[in-house]
C-alpha cells in the first residue's frame, strides 16, 4: 500500500470512528434477546453472528471491545471496514467468495474450533445480492456445529443510503436504537430435517422478521 493511500485509509478510518461514537452516543441504545447469548456461552456452543451487509454502522459498536472476528472482503471498501474495526478492538478474517475465500474459511474455522472468538458475518456478502445469504455461513456452522445467531437493529430516525446497493443505513443523532438477536440455528440438528436451501431461506426470514420487529420497537 502506498504512502499516500495509507495516510488516507488513517483519515478516513479515525473520522469514521469519531462518527460512530459521536452519533451513538446521543443515542438511547435498547438490546433485545441477550438471554439467547448467555444461554449458548453457558453450554459452550460456538457462535457465528450473521446480519445484512445494511447494518454495520452499529453492529460494530456492539461488538466494540470484544476482538470478535468479522469477515471482511480484501476490496478498497472492506481494508476501511477492516481498519475501522481494528480501531474498535474487533480482530478481522480478511476474503471473500471472489478473494481469499478458502483461506478465510479456514482461520475462520480455526478459530471456531480454538473458542477464541465469536464470528461475525455479512450474510449477503461484500456485494449482495442484498438479503440473499451466501453459502458459507451455513458452510461454517455446519463444519463446526456452531450456532448461526441472526441480528438486526433499526433507529427511530436514519439515514438510508439509497443508490448503494444494500441500502446502507446509519442511526441519527437523538434517535433511539433497538438491536435484536434472534434464535439461534443449529446447523447439525437441521441437517436431514431441511436441505441447505431450506435453512438459507429460514435464516434470511429470520433476518428480515428482526428488521421488521426492530423497525417496530424503535418508533414505538
Amino acid at each position: 500500500m502506498g504512502f499516500l493511500k495509507k495516510v488516507k485509509y488513517f483519515l478516513v478510518k479515525k473520522t469514521t470512528k469519531l462518527l460512530i461514537h459521536a452519533i451513538i452516543k446521543t443515542c438511547r441504545f435498547e438490546i433485545t434477546g441477550t438471554e439467547k447469548i448467555d444461554r449458548l456461552r453457558e453450554k459452550g456452543i460456538p457462535i457465528i453472528y450473521a446480519y445484512w451487509h445494511r447494518h454495520i454502522f452499529a453492529t460494530i459498536y456492539r461488538f466494540k471491545n470484544t476482538m470478535a472476528r468479522p469477515l471482511i472482503s480484501l476490496s478498497d471498501d472492506g481494508e476501511l471496514v477492516a481498519q475501522v474495526a481494528v480501531e474498535f478492538r474487533m480482530n478481522p478474517v480478511r476474503g471473500s467468495s471472489s478473494q481469499g475465500g478458502a483461506r478465510a474459511f479456514l482461520e475462520l474455522v480455526n478459530t471456531i474450533k480454538k473458542g477464541s472468538s465469536e464470528i461475525l458475518i455479512t450474510a449477503d456478502g461484500p456485494k449482495g445480492p442484498p438479503r440473499q445469504l451466501k453459502d458459507g455461513t451455513v458452510r461454517l456452522a455446519q463444519k463446526t456445529d456452531a450456532a448461526i445467531v441472526p441480528l438486526s437493529w433499526s433507529s427511530s430516525k436514519e439515514k438510508v443510503f439509497e443508490k448503494t446497493w444494500d441500502k446502507f443505513k446509519i442511526p441519527l443523532p437523538f434517535s433511539k436504537i433497538v438491536y435484536i438477536y434472534g434464535e439461534p440455528f443449529y446447523v447439525q440438528g437441521e441437517k436431514g430435517k431441511k436441505n441447505d436451501m431450506d435453512l438459507k431461506k429460514s435464516i434470511e426470514e429470520s433476518l428480515n422478521n428482526l428488521e421488521n420487529e426492530a423497525n417496530r420497537l424503535s418508533t414505538r
